[in-house]
């Protein structure tokens, strides 16, 4: 056989080879950069993600495989999903795992072009009742503040079964915007440089977060539920805009579907229906009924704007609290209806996630003793809601009053109540009342890596921390000095919640500090 008909008769015999000796097209430069990550578990499938760089085509045909191995020598499920460029070649599965593996330990990886993923590892939630089940919960991570050396710790915690994410999990300011200002000595410039408003924007951001060594190694490591707040979007946003949305920035609607496309893109979150729709639930046998909520995006009406009330050093308490008390909706009607039929006294813990603290917090007494001239306008301002029981965030539930009542009664038949909030930057344990009756007991989580009250206060942040148990009522404890995330171990009969900072974001040397630590009581006060 002449050397041209040979050559030609072995190209047809590749063509005709079976897809699976040579499964996709070659691209020189296919690698997974931005890890991989897991999210959304029930006691039965996962999300398992990952986003392929250096794709030429329009899309890509990737293979996925779940073990219960790490050396991956028996295959628990595998399949295969296509990377499109109208997705950002982002891969999401959403696989069925054997109920023999029911909450134990997998792993899994991706494959295209015979290059693999970093192995990444994960569970279904138990259907039956752990003996104890801990949660870790953190957020605000502002990328230019700091580094991620909580995310660190989380992924290092091996007593950590899951992860909740409250929100602000990146943030959308300019390069030289909020919290920027040693962003250059530590190399945690953004992109794009501008404030992030189009599709292509909202993707660079997750993008430069999720190079982030910590935060791809807490991805890869534990499973993660997360929850929007509104930096995803822009600041303090509601239904129909933002604080910071202005006209020449363009429709707001259309920069909301282009930050939501990017969030469910980059996010091992499931998909299901309409995307704005963000609430949903998740059952670890009888022990935790685990609901996650939104409060920014799909019913919130615009926030009430405390400082028309101001006149001079004077503030007009009776409109204010007059107006406050208007109808004015955060949860919705839809919502309101999902958490009635979902909510249920079988479990012996109802857990809610959600974003913003829900109880009462008025301004401390300090404030109005000590000076503060040196400090930004608006503090000073404020003094004049020092001491008086008068609710100073209205982005907050504080500023949904009615909203609040009506979700207290809706979970008040809960076995026991804990509600979730990130947001505040700071760490909080409050008791919950409803009039005099006892609703449940909130946790607010510290920020990852974002300015709290040390960052304004300085040195005066243990006067205010004290001042502020001293003029709430119903707070147990504060704290405004530290960044880390809360982890929550859930036991049938009580839960232990500690608070795990780091000495500093502004270093990658840093110091584990000494937990604090409390124990919540099945349906008691602390």
């Amino acid at each position: 056989m002449k050397r041209r008909q040979f050559l030609r008769t072995l190209g047809i015999l590749l063509v005709l080879l079976p897809f699976r000796i040579f499964p996709f097209s070659q691209d020189k430069k296919i690698s997974f950069k931005y890890g991989v990550a897991s999210g959304d578990p029930t006691n039965s499938s996962v999300i398992l993600w990952t986003k392929l760089s250096g794709v030429e085509s329009k899309k890509k045909k990737v293979r996925w495989e779940v073990s219960d191995q790490k050396d991956f020598s028996r295959i628990i499920a595998k399949g295969r999903v296509t990377a499109k460029l109208s997705d950002d070649f982002t891969v999401k599965v959403d696989a069925r795992i054997p109920d023999q593996f029911n909450g134990e330990r997998i792993f899994y990886r991706f494959t295209a072009d015979k290059i693999y993923s970093e192995i990444g590892k994960t569970i279904t939630l138990p259907s039956y009742n752990p003996r104890s089940f801990n949660i870790a919960f953190c957020s605000c991570s502002n990328y230019p503040a700091g580094y991620f050396n909580s995310y660190k710790e989380i992924a290092e915690n091996t007593d950590i079964h899951l992860v909740l994410h409250l929100g602000d999990y990146l943030y959308e300011y300019a390069v030289d915007g909020y919290a920027s200002s040693e962003a250059k000595e530590m190399n945690r410039l953004v992109e794009p440089k501008h404030e992030i408003i189009s599709l292509d924007d909202y993707r660079k951001r997750h993008a430069t977060y999720r190079k982030d060594n910590d935060l791809k190694k807490l991805h890869a490591n534990k499973p993660m539920i997360a929850v929007w707040d509104d930096h995803e979007f822009t600041n303090d946003s509601w239904k129909d805009g933002a604080e910071n949305h202005q006209k020449n920035e363009g429709n707001f609607q259309e920069r909301k579907r282009n930050a939501l496309k990017a969030y469910y893109e980059w996010m091992p979150i499931r998909e299901k229906g309409k995307k704005e729709k963000i609430w949903r639930s998740f059952k670890i046998g009888n022990l935790i009924n685990l609901m996650m909520l939104d409060t920014r995006s799909v019913a919130r009406d615009k926030q009430l704007d405390i400082e028309s009330y101001f006149e001079g050093k004077n503030f007009k308490t009776k409109s204010y609290k007059r107006d406050l008390q208007k109808p004015r909706k955060l949860l919705g009607n839809e919502q309101f209806k999902w958490i009635k039929n979902n909510n249920s006294n079988e479990f012996k813990w109802s857990i809610f996630g959600q974003q913003i603290l829900i109880g009462p917090k008025y301004l401390p007494n300090i404030l109005s003793q000590i000076d503060i001239d040196e400090f930004p306008s608006y503090i000073q301002r404020f003094r004049a809601l020092s001491g008086k029981e008068i609710p100073y965030n209205t982005d907050q539930w504080d500023g949904y009053p009615k909203e609040r009542d009506k979700f207290y009664k809706i979970i008040s038949n809960s076995q026991a109540n804990i509600i979730l909030a990130g947001d505040s930057h700071c760490s909080w344990v409050s008791n919950l009342y409803d009039k005099s009756n006892f609703i449940g007991v909130e946790i607010g989580a510290p920020s990852i890596s974002s300015p709290n009250f040390v960052d304004t206060f300085g040195s005066l942040v243990n006067s205010i921390e004290k001042s502020f148990v001293e003029s709430n009522r119903d707070l147990v404890w504060m704290d405004g000095k530290n960044k880390g995330y809360t982890e929550i171990s859930v036991h049938s009969d009580f839960i232990e919640a500690k608070f795990h900072y780091v000495s500093t974001v502004k270093s990658k040397n840093y110091r584990k500090l000494k937990p604090i630590s409390f124990r919540i009581e099945h349906n008691k006060p602390i």
